[in-house]
């Protein structure tokens, strides 16, 4: 029956370590511990069951002594019940969470538009929205034949559409008729995109105002919209060529000559996530990632064709502290380079098309990184249309 009694109100198993063990039990036997159950595994070394109200009391007791006091283990009715509080909480939101998603599973979410070259995708959305087609709309609501008579009526230049309603997804199919050419943007000149040295002068319309050898500023005019046909009548319409040029990039990295790497405490914590479209509900609590690595693995949850937009989460963190380690400036330098192509291929450039290469290498003013200033020369078309 004690057992029993002590089980319903809760107790715990704990590790006493330090001098003076047997002064310390004796204590707790004065202020009325009920103690369980006592094993010795070394002299300054023994595990006790105590109920958790006793062990409250016993925090204060190791004031001013050398014994220390970890838990091992924790049994009872108090814990039992909390564990099936957080389990019965978590049914009861995967049960809500299923029928959202089955409801969410109603709408449109994704559009999929298939064998369109000459028009763009934006134009096309554009007329789809009008139609009433777009993420979120009701799939009862979608009327694809309507839908396909429409899109043949606003673009001359489909010749067959067809609207599919699979899931939660729509996919539009196109076929654009054979011969016909997008209409034109207007008529218009071509200007420098860029700074550069001309060395190519290709004009399939208009009149060229550029030659080889010329140097030209970003806006110059390039090519004219303006020039006379065959039979020498003078006419304005969009210009079109290619005007290749000596352009210089320049691209910028950093390096830093220390880094803080992390060492892990040993000390462990996890945290569940539940993610209903944007809604994300966590279970647990979060840590702050400047003290801890997080890691994260994820399940999708899939009905059919229709991907439901429900994920979860089992999100681990270890507590780290972080040293600071000292990088050799040679490994500085190559991050630095690093970085540096990195933001030249951001612009466009391809390492393979560089005909010249010209690198400028700075200490930062705090003494803890360089600084990399890469600049290539390659041969790009500046052309850029505009229309007036």
């Amino acid at each position: 029956m004690t057992s029993l009694w002590m089980w319903w109100q809760g107790y715990v198993t704990v590790r006493l370590r330090g001098p003076g063990l047997e002064r310390l039990l004796n204590r707790m036997a004065e202020l009325g511990f009920v103690i369980q159950w006592v094993e010795r595994l070394t002299t300054d070394v023994i595990i006790v069951r105590l109920r958790v109200k006793d062990f409250r009391r016993l925090r204060p007791l190791l004031w001013g002594t050398q014994v220390s006091v970890s838990i091992l283990d924790k049994h009872g009715a108090p814990f039992w019940f909390k564990r099936f509080r957080l389990r019965a909480s978590l049914a009861l939101g995967l049960l809500l969470s299923f029928f959202f998603v089955l409801y969410l599973s109603n709408f449109v979410w994704f559009i999929e538009v298939r064998g369109s070259e000459t028009l763009s995708l934006e134009t096309l959305s554009s007329a789809v929205q009008d139609l009433g087609l777009q993420a979120g709309v009701a799939r009862s609501t979608i009327k694809p034949r309507e839908i396909e008579a429409e899109l043949l009526k606003r673009f001359p230049v489909l010749a067959w559409a067809q609207v599919t309603v699979k899931g939660v997804r729509v996919e539009i199919s196109l076929t654009e008729r054979d011969g016909v050419e997008p209409e034109e943007s207007g008529p218009g000149h071509v200007y420098a995109a860029m700074d550069g040295v001309v060395t190519e002068v290709l004009v399939l319309r208009g009149t060229p105002h550029v030659k080889d050898g010329q140097t030209v500023r970003k806006g110059d005019l390039l090519i004219s919209g303006e020039y006379y046909d065959a039979r020498g009548r003078k006419q304005y319409g969009a210009a079109q060529g290619v005007i290749k040029a000596r352009v210089w990039y320049e691209g910028i990295g950093e390096g830093s000559l220390v880094r803080w790497e992390p060492v892990h405490t040993g000390r462990n914590h996890r945290q569940y996530a539940i993610t209903i479209g944007n809604i994300t509900i966590p279970v647990g609590r979060s840590y702050s990632l400047e003290t801890h690595l997080k890691s994260e693995k994820e399940w999708q949850l899939s009905l059919g064709q229709a991907m439901v937009p429900l994920r979860f989460a089992r999100i681990d963190y270890q507590e780290v502290e972080y040293i600071k380690v000292h990088v050799p400036s040679e490994e500085a330098r190559r991050e630095a380079l690093r970085m540096a192509w990195d933001n030249l291929k951001k612009q466009g450039v391809d390492e393979d098309q560089v005909r010249e290469e010209r690198q400028q290498v700075d200490f930062l003013t705090d003494a803890e990184g360089v600084r990399v200033t890469l600049q290539v020369e390659v041969l790009d078309d500046i052309g850029q249309f505009l229309t007036h």
